[in-house]
């Protein structure tokens, strides 16, 4: 076998432990997990996960780092320029409720299964957090400036909206709440722009 056909077989094993991986994980949380069931799941030797990962926590780390990554680059809007504050809320809202509702396993890894998270992985959970903060902070800054918005504390509006997002993923995974995600990313931007005053 080329040793090119080896890599790419190494790469194809590791996404198939790791999409088992986040099946069991989001079916049954991290401490309930076994490796076993992973790799039934994944249709493989329990001893073929040690041979990419070393325990059970690594696994973990490996998913809730990539789910992430994932969840966090279908936020983007830093390319949006040409759009208004208002829609650019209206995407985040968006593309984080359509994440949610499209990859309700991933959804609960990201959300729920934080808390036996090592030092490093919370450090970066939080940093990448704190990225898309000031970024969510820039853009609204941006908008002041331009004068479509009054003047406001972006920070407070960034931590509402933030709020917002993070309150969206338990109905939707766990009530399994289908609602249309174009009419709630709406409602929700309405909310955020005319308040609640009748």
């Amino acid at each position: 076998m080329s040793r090119m056909r080896e890599m790419d077989d190494k790469k194809a094993k590791r996404e198939l432990i790791l999409d088992a991986a986040v099946r069991v994980f989001s079916r049954r949380g991290y401490h309930e997990a076994r490796m076993e069931e992973i790799a039934l799941e994944a249709g493989i030797g329990k001893g073929t996960i040690y041979e990419y990962f070393d325990s059970k926590l690594t696994l973990f780390q490996e998913v809730l780092g990539r789910s992430r990554d994932i969840y966090y680059n279908s936020l983007a809007i830093e390319n949006e320029n040409s759009l208004s504050l208002r829609e650019k809320i209206r995407l985040v809202f968006l593309s984080h409720i359509r994440f949610c509702q499209e990859n309700k396993e991933l959804t609960r890894v990201v959300f729920w299964d934080t808390e036996i998270m090592d030092e490093e992985l919370k450090a970066w959970s939080y940093e990448k957090r704190k990225e898309k903060e000031r970024m969510l902070s820039e853009v609204i800054e941006k908008a002041m400036e331009a004068g479509e918005i009054r003047g406001i504390n972006p920070y407070a509006l960034t931590l509402v909206i933030t709020g917002a997002l993070g309150a969206l993923w338990l109905p939707i995974v766990l009530e399994e709440w289908s609602g249309d995600a174009e009419s709630l990313a709406g409602e929700l931007t309405d909310i955020i722009f005319e308040g609640i005053k009748g």
